[in-house]
Parts: structure tokens; C-alpha cells; sequence
């Protein structure tokens, strides 16, 4: 999370480290940090402790960072703890953001929990604020998420062409490349593919590598292979979230049988209850039966009245 990222001048433990949580692969940052952790800076440490926030492990995190934590990674306890504890996100909030005005953030470990913080909560435009001006590779790559979750594709694309200017060839700058890629639609949708392609066989595939593939597949109307791809990704995770909203896309598309939307929903409704698309499936679900009643109810009354 240093300001300095070069990929290209070392092969140590912090750069495997960030590489495989960049990619999704998260047990494998883990244990290339894991080795070193009795002696580990709080830099190397962040990566471990994200990668346990992604596969909903964050009380490991709660236990290894004490309150009373005086480095950086004490800003990681505070992103665990509103990931648990969504009502207290404003009090948890005002403290990363005290601290994010206060000191020098030479890792930038505190400004990256902020915005993630503000991301989880749905505040992109405050999220682009602690980000804004930055120069760090995964500031710049957040930001470019928060762009296109805010539909500004067109800036998305023109912070891509700076973190090319910085590194063209850095991981994330290629990955922030295929999500620009994926949102502009089919004409650049291959340009995306061939990076997740290149990714898999640099790395190795993950559920987040295959569902990109997948997303790119199911654009370009080729479903047998988005199906072969999304069934490799259930091999890696057999409840993967973005794996299992695609196959319920993909039922779609292909017609099959509402049973197979319906298992793949109830897995989601499982797994994750609290996820984005159950909430928001689930508001707009109550919406439509509201407004089904309210109109049955309007057509008995017209009924009525003849």
C-alpha cells in the first residue's frame, strides 16, 4: 500500500502478497504473509488482514489488532468493525476521517480503509473525496470502482490513462482496465477477456479472474462458455457471490427453468443476507407486490362502482 508501487523491482514476499489479493486469490496472500508475520510491517500485514476481511474472517483481524493497536493496520479493525456493525458506521467513520486529516499516511493503509469504509456504506462521492488527488496505484483503482458504480464511465476510463502513465503494465492498472473494459460494452468487451486470460495463466484462475471471463461471455452472447467458466468458479468456491448472481444470468438468458434461478437465489439468501442484491431484490420484490395490491385493490373498487 506504499506511495512507491514498482512491480518490477522485487519478488519479495509483500509483492506475492499483494498480487494474489489483487487477483482474488485470497488464502494465497495470506500464506505468503503468513511466514513472516512475527516480523512483518504493517504494509506487508495490510494484505493479510484484507484478505481475511474478503472471506468473512474479520475476527481474526479483531483479534490480532487490539484496540490500543498504534499502527496503521488499527485502521483495519476499524473496517472490521463496520463491516459487523453497519449502525455504527457515521462513529466509525468520523474516526478514520479524524485520523485521515490528522496524520501522514505514509502507507496509506488509513486513507484505503476510509474509502472502503464509504464504499461498503454506499457513499461513493465521499469515497472519491479521501481518494481524490492521489497518485498510490490502489487509491487509483478504488476510485475507478467508485467512478463506475457512479455510472461516470467517461472518468473512469480518463484515471485509467493515468495509472497507465504510471505503471502500464502494473496488475492493477491492467485490471482497472478490463472493468473500464466491461462497462463501455461489446465493442471492448475482448479487450477484457484477454486480460482476465492472461491473468489465469500468469497467476492462476480465480472466481474473480473466471467471472470476469464470464461477464465478458454472457455480453457476447457466448453461454456455453460462460457456463463452463462459471461452473470452473464454483470448483474454486462452491458459494461464490458474483459467481452465483452470473448463473442466475445466465438462466436467464438461456431460458431454463425458474428452479434454477430459484436454487441459486436461495444459496445467495443463505450465504449472504446482507448483500447488495438480496436488499436490493428484496425492496424492489415488496414494491412490486405493493403496488400489485394497489392496483387490484383500485380494480375491485372500479368494480364497485359499476
Amino acid at each position: 500500500m506504499s506511495r512507491q508501487q514498482n512491480e518490477e523491482d522485487t519478488n519479495s514476499a509483500l509483492f506475492d502478497a499483494r498480487n494474489e489479493y489483487y487477483i482474488g486469490n485470497f488464502m494465497g496472500s495470506i500464506n505468503f504473509v503468513l511466514p513472516d508475520q512475527s516480523t512483518a510491517g504493517p504494509e506487508l500485514l495490510s494484505y493479510m488482514y484484507l484478505s481475511y476481511l474478503a472471506i468473512d474472517s474479520g475476527r481474526i483481524v479483531a483479534s490480532d489488532i487490539k484496540e490500543n493497536n498504534s499502527t496503521p493496520l488499527q485502521a483495519l479493525r476499524l473496517v472490521h468493525e463496520a463491516f459487523e456493525q453497519p449502525s455504527r458506521t457515521e462513529e466509525l467513520l468520523e474516526k478514520l476521517t479524524d485520523k485521515v486529516a490528522g496524520d501522514e499516511d505514509e502507507t496509506n493503509i488509513w486513507h484505503l480503509a476510509t474509502a472502503i469504509v464509504y464504499c461498503r456504506d454506499g457513499q461513493f462521492e465521499n469515497a472519491l473525496k479521501i481518494l481524490h488527488g492521489s497518485t498510490n496505484l490502489e487509491s487509483m483503482a478504488l476510485s475507478v470502482q467508485c467512478l463506475l458504480r457512479l455510472q461516470r464511465v467517461d472518468l473512469a476510463k480518463q484515471l485509467v490513462a493515468k495509472m497507465q502513465e504510471i505503471s502500464d503494465d502494473a496488475t492493477l492498472t491492467q485490471l482497472a482496465q478490463a472493468w473500464v473494459a466491461l462497462a463501455q460494452g461489446t465493442e471492448q468487451m475482448q479487450d477484457a477477456f484477454h486480460i482476465y486470460q492472461e491473468f489465469c495463466e500468469k497467476f492462476k484462475p480465480t472466481p474473480a479472474l473466471l467471472n470476469g471471463q464470464a461477464v465478458v461471455h454472457l455480453g457476447l452472447e457466448r453461454y456455453e462458455e460462460a457456463d463452463s467458466v462459471l461452473r470452473e468458479s464454483l470448483l474454486k468456491k462452491h458459494n461464490d457471490y458474483d459467481t452465483l448472481i452470473n448463473l442466475m444470468v445466465l438462466a436467464h438468458l438461456t431460458g431454463k427453468p425458474s428452479e434454477a434461478i430459484t436454487r441459486n437465489l436461495e444459496q445467495l439468501r443463505q450465504f449472504y443476507p446482507k448483500s447488495d442484491f438480496v436488499t436490493d431484490l428484496d425492496k424492489k420484490s415488496a414494491e412490486f407486490d405493493r403496488l400489485c395490491l394497489q392496483y387490484d385493490l383500485g380494480g375491485e373498487e372500479k368494480l364497485l362502482a359499476v
